[in-house]
């Protein structure tokens, strides 16, 4: 079954359940009902999760729960490290400015952006099958606040400094052994695959071109509908100069037809924000999930390299010393014991590198083919907006010329 518009996910045309039949034969999420908690640097948004789900795993249809960004980023964050090679959905940006406003707009264009996220979890063929999925939709106060506590403590042991040293390190001296061997992990992958790396680093500039793009086109519009707004008022002052003649009432017409057309103009830049300019963000942000994915496939195939090269050295060290007369068996012994884990080793590599290799595979082919249908339907969808939109603008003008006519006609009559 193909995907739907963007906007069915957004599930904010009436029943918040029935455009997600489309998306999820399982799932129906909402995110709703937005509350500011608390103040200053320490001020967050709650948000209600609401749920309708067949799914098995699942002990009730219908379940509610409160969470709040940083809960969403406990979702995003499991699912990312326990799915090596999965396109695990894209979160919105965490803006530190915009949170202290705390605007009407930001909190709700964040809370559509949650809303998508989720779905799209839940949409997906693995995740939605995911312990830490159902963790997020069910789990009640006081087992999220120790998943929470849990999950805190384990990232801020990783982010230690010395942890990230000896990772550097690791990379340093993989780095400076394949360049002595003369083997590059980029010369062991696949030159398909390569071919679709650059074609999605490619993408990945001219998403975020596009959604500039629009961000200046929405502005534009915003920015026409304010200036006609100033000018009709301009033109209802202006009328109001000739007191009661022809004047005024020409430009009482001016002033009502214009003041629509402004309406026309704010009202479609506002659904340029939701319609078009929010998906192509989100599009982009997809696409860094997709290179995320793609460093799981790089940093397997390191390990894979690194684990081939360190059997190698190993099996040399063997050979030299079994050439060695005189050599005690023990010292020969324990060296083989070092190359048969070395070999095990080598072996879980190339599992783990050819699990993810695979299951990429699958995956860019549903991205590739989602994203395809996807993106299409959003320019279709936009052709049709702006068409309507020109129509209406059009129709209103027509409204004000046939007034123009009218009251020309009238004066006429009375003369």
């Amino acid at each position: 079954m193909d995907p739907p518009p963007y906007e069915s996910v957004l599930q904010d045309h009436g029943n918040f359940f029935a455009p997600v039949t489309a998306v999820s034969k399982e799932f129906e999420i909402e995110v709703c009902d937005p509350v500011k908690q608390g103040e200053g640097v320490a001020a967050y948004v709650s948000y209600k999760v609401r749920t309708k789900t067949t799914h098995s795993a699942y002990g009730s249809p219908f379940f509610e729960v409160i969470r709040r960004f940083r809960d969403f980023a406990w979702l995003h964050d499991k699912l990312v490290e326990k799915n090596k090679g999965l396109i695990v959905p894209p979160l919105p940006e965490k803006s530190a400015v915009q949170k202290y406003q705390m605007a009407t707009d930001f909190i709700d264009q964040r809370r559509r952006a949650l809303q998508v996220f989720v779905n799209r979890v839940a949409s997906h063929p693995v995740l939605k099958d995911s312990r830490e999925l159902q963790t997020f939709l069910q789990a009640n106060e006081e087992a999220w606040m120790l998943e929470i506590a849990k999950w805190q403590a384990e990232t801020n042991a990783q982010h230690r400094p010395v942890s990230a040293a000896a990772q550097w390190l690791k990379s340093l001296q993989h780095s400076a052994q394949s360049l002595v061997s003369g083997r590059a992990d980029e010369i062991q992958e696949d030159p398909e695959y390569i071919k679709i790396r650059d074609y999605v680093n490619s993408l990945e500039a001219h998403l975020t071109e596009a959604h500039r793009q629009a961000g200046r086109l929405l502005r534009k519009e915003a920015d026409m509908g304010s200036a006609l707004a100033e000018f009709a008022a301009a033109a209802e002052a202006l009328g109001k100069q000739d007191g009661e003649g022809p004047m005024r009432s020409a430009f009482g017409c001016l002033f009502t037809r214009a003041g629509e057309v402004a309406a026309l103009s704010r009202s479609r830049s506002e659904a340029l924000a939701v319609e078009f300019a929010a998906p192509l963000k989100e599009f982009a942000r997809t696409i860094k999930s997709v290179q995320t994915a793609m460093g799981d496939r790089a940093a397997a195939l390191a390990a894979y390299s690194q684990a081939k090269s360190d059997l190698d050295s190993k099996k040399v060290r063997l050979a030299k010393l079994r050439g060695t007369p005189g050599l005690k068996e023990d010292k020969i012994a324990e060296t083989e014991r070092d190359v048969n884990e070395a070999d095990q080793r080598l072996r879980n590599a190339k599992l783990g590198y050819e699990t993810i290799r695979d299951t990429m595979r699958e995956e860019l082919n549903r991205f590739q083919k989602e994203r395809g249908v996807e993106m299409s339907a959003l320019l279709r969808d936009f052709a049709l907006a702006q068409a309507r939109h020109t129509a209406e603008q059009a129709k209103a003008w027509g409204e004000l010329l046939r007034d123009l006519q009218q009251a020309q006609q009238g004066q006429q009559a009375a003369a």
